[in-house]
Formats: C-alpha cells, sequence, structure tokens
C-alpha cells in the first residue's frame, strides 16, 4: 500500500498507479465508443448527506463513474 500526493505517487516506479499517473502506462482511447442506449436509470430528489434534492439520468450500455472527494461519505446501495 502506497500513500502520498499524486506527484510522490508518480515517482515510484513499483507502484502501477504512479506509472499511469506518470505516463509510463497509458491505457488507448478506442477509435469507435459505444452510444448511450436510449434509456436511463434515474434517480429524482436524492437529498441524502450534502446532496439537497438533486436528480440526475445515469445512462445504460456506457461505462458511468460516480465520485467524490475523501470524506464525503460516498454510499451506494444496489436492491
Amino acid at each position: 500500500m502506497l500513500s502520498g500526493t499524486a506527484e510522490e505517487i508518480k515517482k515510484v516506479s513499483e507502484s502501477i498507479t504512479g506509472q499511469y499517473l506518470s505516463g509510463r502506462k497509458k491505457i488507448a482511447v478506442p477509435k469507435k465508443r459505444r452510444k448511450a442506449k436510449p434509456v436511463s436509470i434515474q434517480i429524482k430528489g436524492a437529498s441524502e448527506n450534502n446532496l439537497k434534492n438533486l436528480d440526475v439520468k445515469i445512462p445504460l450500455g456506457v461505462f458511468t463513474c460516480i465520485t467524490g472527494v475523501s470524506g464525503s461519505r460516498k454510499k451506494y446501495t444496489c436492491e
């Protein structure tokens, strides 16, 4: 396990994360990308933690990532 700033981690040659941060390793962007399906998951009125009545549509058929800053109490539940 490694800790430190992005600049510090970039310098650690054994770190896979550092290799990507520094550009020594890369993931090629596909020439042709998938198109989102015309349907989505909809969340309406989300208001837990620091959310204030948020409405969002998450497209299906493509990779979607929802992130937040450290300590923002991210919690995901699937039923």
